[in-house]
């Protein structure tokens, strides 16, 4: 895939729990002018009830065309052949290209296969750059359904912008315990109070890639965890034993043990030290590792690297702007489930020369 991502198409993903308020944010959207020329595609399980009207109707799916002027598309199988025959049609008819899309999951999924699904198809990973990903969360019910359901836990753990939704239905102190929760799951996620689903399609989309970035590898917003390259290695066995099931208090009653944490490399990394430590934590764990974003300094690059993990698939290198890594520092976060920070430092050190030599 070539580095040159300026003319592919900015992608969101919606997600949120069943009850969350997708659908009435949604429809405040497409309302918008910011969203004109949008793509808008949905499950067909969802009860979207848009305003729109139809332009055009076949056996596989759906194509219709908002008042703003933004298109809405359903999801009948495959992700990728949803998209691909939506802007096949329109192309044929003659319109104007997508500005963004907008995916919306349903209440009950993890949206991890639709980050993985953007990451690795050939046709939509050449078009289309992920944004973001918007969880929504109701406030009324928020604490007990984060607790009561994996999907949710894992909806709010990899997203990018938190929105907290039915704002006006519960006090002040039960939007601070919600949103002390949601942090202990997801710490530099941005939280948003939402009513009535009134924001702006600026506050959820948009903005550069270094910023968003930044604001992921908000290093005082996780628990720290950091080597120097060189460090001294780990004891004989101590790998085998780091690696085993974590213990301690779940986060919920499934059995989930959501963790995240930042952790820092002092030193540039070598090249094959970075694809070999992935390759084997993605190999060893990647069912257990929700997220990972970082920012890197590699050995003999001038420009940092910006890497974005989902479970075991990682979307390819983009090179940053070298002020975004000005420290000389690597950032690596990662969103686990279960996944001790140890495991990952131990790793990371096994490949160092010291340690082959």
């Amino acid at each position: 895939m070539s580095s040159d991502t300026h003319d592919q198409i900015p992608v969101t993903v919606l997600t949120g729990f069943l009850g969350s308020g997708k659908t009435t944010l949604l429809n405040r959207l497409v309302r918008q002018p910011a969203m004109k020329d949008a793509l808008v595609v949905i499950n067909e399980f969802g009860d979207i009830g848009l305003d729109h009207r139809l332009v055009a109707e076949g056996d596989e799916q759906t194509v219709v065309e908002m008042s703003s002027g933004c298109l809405c598309c359903t999801i009948r199988g495959d992700l990728s052949r949803t998209v691909q025959k939506t802007f096949d049609a329109i192309e044929r008819a003659g319109g104007e290209p997508f500005s963004r899309v907008i995916i919306e999951t349903t209440g009950l999924a993890d949206p991890a296969p639709i980050l993985q699904t953007l990451m690795t198809d050939y046709w939509l990973a050449h078009r289309l750059q992920l944004d973001g990903v918007i969880c929504l969360v109701d406030a009324a019910s928020g604490v007990s359904t984060l607790n009561a359901h994996r999907e949710s836990q894992r909806q709010a753990a990899i997203a990018d912008r938190l929105l907290i939704t039915k704002t006006d239905l519960v006090d002040e102190a039960r939007l601070s315990r919600l949103a002390e929760h949601l942090n202990r799951i997801n710490p530099a996620a941005e939280q948003l109070q939402v009513r009535h689903g009134e924001v702006s399609a600026e506050q959820l989309t948009g903005g550069a890639q270094q910023r968003r970035a930044e604001q992921w590898l908000s290093a005082a917003s996780y628990a720290q965890v950091s080597t120097a390259v060189g460090m001294a290695p780990p004891a004989a066995g101590s790998l085998i034993s780091i690696l085993a099931p974590t213990s301690g208090p779940s986060l919920t009653r499934h059995g989930e043990q959501i963790r995240s944490f930042c952790f820092t490399v002092e030193e540039p990394i070598a090249p094959e030290v970075l694809e070999d430590w992935l390759d084997l934590l993605m190999s060893l764990m990647g069912e257990k590792i929700l997220r990972v974003k970082a920012i890197v300094k590699i050995a003999g690059r001038e420009e940092p690297l910006a890497l974005h993990g989902v479970q075991h698939i990682f979307h390819p290198p983009e090179p940053l702007p070298a002020e975004a890594c000005s420290d000389g520092i690597s950032r690596f976060v990662f969103i686990t489930n279960g996944v001790a920070p140890a495991a990952v430092t131990q790793l990371f050190d096994y490949f160092q020369p010291e340690r082959a030599i």
